[in-house]
């Protein structure tokens, strides 16, 4: 009787560490997640030291100012700055709104005039809802909280990157908690210098682009008698966060509004108008202003934005672009490291 020959088996061995790492890292992905919001306000606090640092330096070593004191200058300029055009802005802005939206002839905020015109309380009717949102005490704490978060957030912000500006030079060093070799220090400092080159020149570069575009516009629009010229300028500038497509967007409201304006011969000199600041930005603003600073591509511009957006709604629209070019840079750093 033959007898069938057993091949001997392969046991599978898995090693310990491999299992020790993997709970360690599933963990620590978990902990990250549970943190993301102190996350987001860190890199928030990077994202805004890489802007303010080259303005620190300048007043340091120009005018051989203290670190410290160089610091506190630029954040009391910038929050002056911030302060007048808020002061300036804020108002006449309210006022053309509010004329906007209550104006007649313009079909296309005539849904919005009709549920402003229905939205009427009598004097029975305000009492009780104000007696209602009187007597809601969650409500109140609930709103009240909700505006302490937010100031405590920002003042927050404010004293990290303050912190992370005096340290700067110490960043890289952080990554010894995990290593003491100094090839890996290297690397770390590269990796900060690199990124902050990036990041900081893209937001001061944006910013400044911004600007330009909106008071262009807003200067444009005056001249031609656009009416509705500053909430028109903002909305330009605020979306030449997406290259190419932003201007095309902002024109479409000029348009219609020049239109019901002054009819078709002020609708095609404001498209004229628009078609000519798209132009100048593409061909000498934008080289002009980025030159210095780190561009990123408009279709990694809008993508990533739109993947934010889906992913986190504004909060991750707005840190698409950062988190694209500190991922860019990463990789960067880790393809020359492993291909020399």
């Amino acid at each position: 009787m033959m007898f069938p020959i057993l091949k001997p088996r392969h046991a599978v061995t898995i090693d310990p560490q491999i299992v020790i790492f993997t709970v360690f890292f599933l963990l620590g992905l978990y902990f990250f997640f549970y943190i993301r919001s102190i996350v987001i306000l860190v890199f928030l606090s990077f994202v805004l030291m890489t802007a303010l640092r080259p303005g620190v330096n300048f007043l340091h070593k120009k005018f051989r100012l203290p670190y410290p004191l160089s610091i506190l200058l630029v954040y009391s300029l910038v929050v002056t700055l911030l302060a007048l055009a808020i002061g300036l802005i804020v108002p006449p802005l309210a006022n053309e709104l509010q004329k906007l939206l209550s104006s007649n002839g313009v079909p296309l905020f005539e849904p919005i005039q009709a549920e402003l015109r229905a939205f009427k309380f009598s004097l029975n009717e305000l009492g009780n809802l104000i007696n209602s949102l009187g007597s809601s005490f969650s409500t109140a704490l609930a709103v009240a909280s909700s505006a302490f978060n937010s100031v405590f957030t920002f003042f927050t912000l404010i004293v990290l990157s303050f912190y992370m500006l005096l340290d700067r030079d110490n960043l890289y060093k952080r990554v010894a908690w995990f290593t003491k070799d100094e090839h890996h220090l290297d690397l770390a400092k590269k990796f900060v210098d690199r990124v902050e080159l990036q990041l900081g020149g893209w937001v001061r570069g944006q910013s400044i682009l911004m600007i330009v575009i909106g008071l262009v516009t807003y200067v444009g629009l005056i001249i031609l008698g656009v009416p509705y010229a500053l909430p028109l300028a903002l909305l330009a500038g605020l979306l030449e966060v997406l290259p190419n497509l932003g201007p095309t967007i902002a024109a479409i409201p000029s348009i219609i509004l020049a239109f019901f304006a002054g009819g078709g011969l002020l609708a095609g000199l404001t498209t004229l108008f628009y078609v000519l600041i798209q132009q100048l930005e593409n061909n000498l603003i934008v080289p002009k202003i980025m030159k210095d600073n780190v561009d990123v591509s408009p279709l990694a511009t809008i993508v990533t934005i739109l993947i934010g957006l889906k992913m986190a709604g504004v909060i991750g629209a707005l840190l698409s672009v950062p988190v694209y070019i500190l991922l860019r840079t990463l990789y960067y750093m880790w393809l020359r490291e492993n291909h020399h």
